[in-house]
């Protein structure tokens, strides 16, 4: 059985429901289709964090992102921070997605399949958006379906990062499928800038080795930034051992070749969340990413595409692999 339904607002923003017999997902199309909720039913459990402190709300086209985030899922393009895009206008703070509504459309309506096509344009570049959500019956994953097409005359530089927040409790385990790391110099307290390190592995100011994998408690005071860029296969998961429910996402190395990880475990705004961030390039200052060659590129009439699933998963404690289908394959007993 699937559903959609889009009858309802939260918060005075519409959302476009769609669900099956295992998940049941919210987005926000008048936030860049943000999906505000990705609820397990099985266990009830939203696998997506909420900001305690600021419900969503309409916003305008270059707002701060940082003081109106309310979590959930965004999509940041074509930048993180604010930098000027090749012909010297201002890309906007994370982008010029967020916080636009996008015009969108029930392309599916059952009755084994249900999908909702959204679209956003650019304002400074000339560029079209694109993100089909669609869920089949029984199964335990959501399939997106993206495309960036270039519509202007000239080439554009990007970075676009798939950011969702993840609700954490110190019972939370990573896998990732990488090899080494870099640590991004924001906020250094704990760890030096710009260190290069083996995943899952990382050496504090203090010496101690620090496991990445794991989740500190909300009071701990951390918060920190770090880049995957050793990354072998494209996917990510993130469980919570005390449920054996997880979250996790599959996704083509070919577009997103990085994985950012952001964590904050009480040590920024106190909120406690982490996200891990499929990505096209990094680091998060568009400039410097262009200066090392590594961030992503269209030509004039060039377009990208991408299908990406994200899926809800239980009875397991720790993951070997994600497969391309939306299967997970548990791992060994935790170590």
């Amino acid at each position: 059985m699937v559903s959609v339904d889009v009858n309802w607002q939260y918060h005075g923003l519409r959302v476009v429901r769609i669900e099956n017999e295992v998940l049941c997902i919210d987005i926000l199309p008048e936030l860049g289709a943000k999906v505000y909720n990705f609820i397990h039913k099985p266990s009830g459990r939203n696998l997506l964090w909420h900001n305690p402190n600021l419900p969503p709300a309409h916003q305008h086209f270059g707002a701060s992102f940082d003081d109106n985030w309310s979590g959930g899922w965004d999509e940041l393009l074509p930048n993180d921070l604010p930098r000027p895009a090749q012909g010297g206008d201002m890309l906007p703070d994370h982008g010029e997605v967020w916080s636009q509504p996008a015009d969108w459309e029930i392309v599916a309506a059952g009755p084994t399949e249900v999908a909702v096509r959204f679209v956003t344009h650019g304002r400074v570049l000339s560029t079209r958006f694109e993100k089909a959500v669609s869920l089949e019956a029984g199964e335990p994953f959501a399939r997106l379906s993206y495309a960036y097409h270039n519509l202007g005359a000239t080439p554009i530089d990007f970075l676009w990062n798939i950011h969702p927040a993840l609700a954490i409790s110190p019972d939370t385990r990573l896998d990732v499928p990488a090899r080494h790391g870099i640590t991004d110099p924001w906020r250094e307290m704990r760890f030096q800038g710009d260190k290069p390190f083996e995943w899952p592995y990382l050496t504090d100011r203090l010496g101690q080795t620090v496991d990445l994998r794991r989740v500190d408690q909300p009071a701990a005071g951390i918060a920190d930034m770090h880049y995957l860029v050793g990354v072998e296969a494209g996917w990510y998961a993130a469980t919570d051992l005390h449920s054996r429910v997880g979250f996790a996402l599959s996704f083509p190395m070919a577009v997103f070749p990085h994985i950012w990880l952001f964590r904050t475990f009480g040590g920024w705004r106190g909120l406690y969340t982490l996200i891990l961030e499929a990505s096209t390039g990094y680091p998060y200052d568009l400039d410097v990413a262009r200066q090392n060659g590594t961030c992503a590129h269209l030509a004039p009439g060039e377009s990208l595409t991408a299908e990406v699933l994200a899926i809800a998963y239980s009875g397991i404690s720790s993951v070997s692999r994600v497969e391309s289908d939306g299967s997970v394959i548990p791992g060994l007993p935790q170590d």
